[in-house]
C-alpha cells in the first residue's frame, strides 16, 4: 500500500550540487516549468521510496532568504506558505560558514529541515574534516554527508527524510538569538505583531516577521500594508530600526547580517577541524587563472575568438563538402525520377523541395551544431560560470547580470535558446 505523499523541498546556495542531488533523486521522473506568474524556473520530480510517494521540489539556488531578487521571493513564499513537509537543505561541505548563513535563516522562518553536507569528498581534498555529530547537536536538526555526483549517502539522506516527516525522530532547532539591543527590538516586534495580527502568524512565524521588518524587507512590509493594524507595526518597527542603526552606526541588514554571520562562523568553527594544509589541486590553479582580474580577461578573448574560429573554419569545410554531396545526389535523384515522372514533376521535386531542404542543411547545420558542441564543452569543463563571473562587471552596466553573457554567446548559434535563457 503507498503510503501518503510527502512534499520536499531542496534549498540551498548556488552551486553546492543541489541540482545533481535533485536528478539522483528523480532520475528521469522530472517537471520543468516556470513558477506560476514568474519567470523563475521550477523544477519538480516524483520518486518512490519505502513505500513513500514523494515529491521533490529544486527551488533556485539562493544565498539569503530576503528580497534581493525573485528567486529569493519564489523561494521564501514556497517555504512559509506552501510549507513543504520537509526543507533538504544542501550545504557545500568546503564552504561551510557561508552556507550555513542561508540555513539559520531557514531555522529563523521555522522550517522543518534536514541538512545535507554535500561534497564531503571535496573538503576532505583541502583538508577540512566536519564533525556531524557536533554539527547536527549544535543546529538541532538532522545532517547527511553526502557525495551527490557519485550518489553517496542519498538513500540515507531520504532515510532520515522518512524518520523526520513520519515522527520517529523529533526535532530540536536551534533557536537563533541575537544580541542584546537586536534582541530586545525583536521581542517588542514579535510582542505587537502576535497581538494585532494574529491571522499573519498563521502563515509567517512572529519573530521571524519581526526580524524581516528590522531588516527593512519591502516585501514583508508590503504584506502588512493589507492588514487593518499594519501601519502601526510598521511605523513601530522604523522607529527600532533606527535606534538600533543609531547604536551601530550601520544600517539594520548589515548589523543584523553580521550578527547572524558571526552564529555561522562560530557553529563552523566548533565543528571543523583542519587535518592537514590544503595542496592546491590542478584545477584549482586553473580556477585561480580563468578568474584571475587582469589574466582572465586575454583567456577569456582567446576561447571566445578560437571557439568562433573554429566554427567558421570547420563550419565552412563541413558547407563544402555537404553541398558537393547534395549535388551528386541531386543528379543521382534527377536522373533516377526523370525516366518515369514528367519533367515538371521532376523539377518540382529536385529544384524545389529537396532543394529547399538542402539549403537549409548545408547553410544551418555545418556552424549550429559545432557552436552547441564547443559550448556544451566548456560548460562540462566548468568555463562558462567563470566566464560569467569575468563579465560581470561590464554586464551590470547594461543592466544585466553576469550570467547574461552565456545567453548572449547563446544568440550567435540561435536566438530563440538565448531569448529564452535571458527571460
Amino acid at each position: 500500500m503507498i503510503k501518503p505523499w510527502l512534499r520536499i523541498a531542496l534549498a540551498g546556495n548556488a552551486n553546492v550540487g543541489k541540482s545533481v542531488i535533485f536528478n539522483q533523486l528523480t532520475s528521469l521522473n522530472q517537471i520543468v516549468g516556470n513558477w506560476p506568474g514568474k519567470t523563475v524556473e521550477r523544477a519538480e520530480g516524483t520518486l518512490f521510496f519505502k513505500g513513500y510517494t514523494i515529491r521533490i521540489i529544486d527551488l533556485p539556488g539562493i544565498y539569503s532568504l530576503s528580497t534581493f531578487s525573485m528567486d529569493e521571493i519564489v523561494s521564501r513564499d514556497y517555504i512559509a506558505v506552501e510549507k513543504p513537509d520537509i526543507i533538504i537543505n544542501v550545504v557545500d561541505a568546503s564552504a561551510l560558514e557561508r552556507n550555513l548563513y542561508f540555513t539559520l535563516q531557514l531555522l529563523e522562518l521555522g522550517a522543518s529541515i534536514v541538512i545535507d553536507l554535500n561534497q564531503i569528498d571535496f573538503a576532505a581534498k583541502k583538508g577540512i574534516r566536519i564533525d556531524v555529530e557536533k554539527l547536527s547537536e549544535a543546529l538541532g536538526v538532522p545532517v547527511v554527508p553526502t557525495v551527490a555526483i557519485t550518489g553517496s549517502g542519498i538513500n540515507e539522506l531520504l532515510s532520515t527524510v522518512i524518520t523526520v516527516t513520519s515522527g520517529e525522530r523529533k526535532l530540536k532547532p536551534l533557536k537563533v538569538r541575537y544580541g542584546k539591543e537586536i534582541e530586545k527590538r525583536v521581542q517588542a516586534i514579535e510582542k505587537l505583531i502576535s497581538t494585532k495580527l494574529p491571522q499573519l502568524c498563521t502563515v509567517y512565524p512572529a519573530r521571524w516577521v519581526a526580524i524581516k521588518l528590522l531588516e527593512r524587507d519591502t516585501d514583508v512590509a508590503g504584506k502588512l500594508k493589507n492588514y487593518k493594524n499594519g501601519k502601526e507595526i510598521l511605523d513601530y518597527a522604523e522607529k527600532l530600526a533606527t535606534e538600533l542603526e543609531k547604536i551601530h552606526g550601520e544600517p539594520s541588514p548589515v548589523v543584523i547580517a553580521s550578527e547572524r554571520y558571526g552564529l555561522a562562523n562560530k557553529i563552523a568553527k566548533e565543528v571543523t577541524a583542519i587535518e592537514a594544509p590544503p595542496r592546491i589541486s590542478l584545477e584549482q590553479k586553473l580556477d585561480a587563472i580563468t578568474t584571475h582580474k587582469i589574466l582572465g580577461y586575454p583567456i577569456l578573448t582567446v576561447a571566445v575568438v578560437s571557439m568562433f574560429a573554429l566554427i567558421f573554419v570547420g563550419g565552412n569545410f563541413l558547407s563544402a563538402g555537404l553541398e558537393f554531396l547534395f549535388e551528386n545526389l541531386s543528379m543521382f535523384i534527377e536522373w533516377g525520377l526523370s525516366t518515369f515522372l514528367p519533367r515538371i514533376v521532376v523539377d518540382l521535386i529536385n529544384n524545389g523541395i529537396l532543394a529547399g531542404v538542402v539549403a537549409g542543411i548545408t547553410i544551418a547545420l555545418p556552424y549550429i551544431v559545432p557552436f552547441y558542441i564547443i559550448l556544451a564543452l566548456l560548460e562540462d569543463s566548468g568555463y562558462l560560470p567563470r566566464a560569467a563571473f569575468l563579465m560581470d562587471n561590464l554586464m551590470h552596466k547594461i543592466g544585466l547580470h553576469g550570467k547574461a553573457f552565456i545567453p548572449l554567446m547563446l544568440g550567435y548559434g540561435c536566438s530563440v535558446p538565448a531569448a529564452l535563457a535571458a527571460g
